[in-house]
């Protein structure tokens, strides 16, 4: 008798174990992996349909995603009607912007692959929970802790909007605020999302969409980036019209930082 209770004991505190593992792996997972293993993880985990036809303007599905460690919620977005389509709305676009974001060291843009998902392909990324729109941030004027950096993640974002030619933050009270998510419940990190129209064929600044600053290592960063390595990296989700609106305006955006590091000296334009 005295064994069977220990049996039992030792299984219910095994069970409470397990249970509590699964539940840690599901919620605790995307703050434990890098940016490496995260893409591995979405491009390797195995797919289990939630909920389709979810959210935005694209055809979406919210996912299970399980690698028999670790298991967490995905976003896969499946529509590609891609340029020189009179509606362009592609995932491809996001996949792209994600790209360019990691090639400038941004964390701007959450990890997303492309997965062929029940045979279509698609857009794959990490669901994120414990967020707010920046909308709804500002009709319930939710301020931020720390107001300097909020402000200069702002002021970044600014002109990575104008080099995808796709603006949210310059949207004054538009629904387009509600594609800019903010980690509100923990440390206000500032995430685009829903970029399937991006990377309009114009090569200008958004006119409605001005900047003043911008970080030293965006600036630096967007010296440095090479056009060849744009074009290998991107090839695949842009056309030339796209690539080549692009790489302007990378260059206009430079001229822009240089000619206002001139008007008013770089400590005013450029923080750390």
């Amino acid at each position: 008798m005295k064994t069977k209770t220990i049996l039992a004991i030792l299984f219910f505190i095994c069970f409470v174990f397990a249970i509590w593992s699964y539940s840690k792996s599901f919620t605790d997972a995307p703050e434990n992996l890098t940016q490496k293993e995260m893409e591995k993880f979405l491009k390797t985990a195995r797919i289990i349909p939630d909920q389709k036809g979810v959210g935005g303007r694209t055809e979406s599905w919210t996912v299970t995603l399980y690698d028999g460690k670790t298991k967490m919620r995905g976003f896969a977005k499946f529509t590609d009607r891609h340029r020189p389509h009179t509606l362009p709305d592609s995932y491809k676009y996001g996949i792209a912007t994600y790209e360019l974001n990691k090639l400038l060291d941004l964390d701007l843009v959450p990890p997303m692959v492309e997965r062929e998902i029940e045979g279509r392909k698609a857009s794959l990324m990490p669901l994120l929970v414990g967020v707010i729109n920046e909308l709804s941030r500002r009709r319930k004027n939710i301020k931020p802790p720390d107001l300097e950096s909020f402000q200069n993640t702002m002021d970044e974002l600014k002109v990575f909007e104008n080099l995808i030619y796709s603006s949210a933050l310059c949207e004054e009270g538009g629904d387009d605020l509600n594609d800019l998510l903010i980690a509100y419940q923990k440390d206000w990190k500032v995430w685009r999302v829903d970029l399937s129209q991006a990377f309009a064929p114009i090569p200008e600044l958004i006119q409605y969409c001005e900047f003043t600053r911008c970080s030293k290592k965006l600036f630096r960063n967007l010296l440095k980036l090479d056009d060849k390595v744009v074009k290998a990296k991107l090839k695949n989700h842009l056309n030339d019209e796209e690539m080549s609106a692009l790489l302007e305006r990378k260059k206009l955006i430079l001229e822009k930082i240089k000619q206002l590091i001139k008007e008013k000296g770089e400590e005013s334009v450029l923080f750390s």
